[in-house]
């Protein structure tokens, strides 16, 4: 049974979960995933700071 459905609150919890998924991924799938991150990853890291920011000025 996969570990995915065990309940883990936090940044912590999701970076486990990350860390779960990725380690069962086979190694071209992993490097696809890392490649897809180095190039999308500031993209969206940006995008959720600035929704972050508007949503702390309500």
């Amino acid at each position: 049974m996969p570990r995915l459905l065990r309940p883990r609150l936090g940044p912590l919890g999701l970076a486990l979960t990350f860390w779960d998924v990725y380690r069962r991924l086979p190694p071209r799938q992993r490097k696809l995933l890392l490649d897809l991150a180095r190039k999308h990853g500031p993209q969206a890291a940006a995008k959720l700071m600035q929704l972050r920011r508007a949503t702390k000025k309500r």
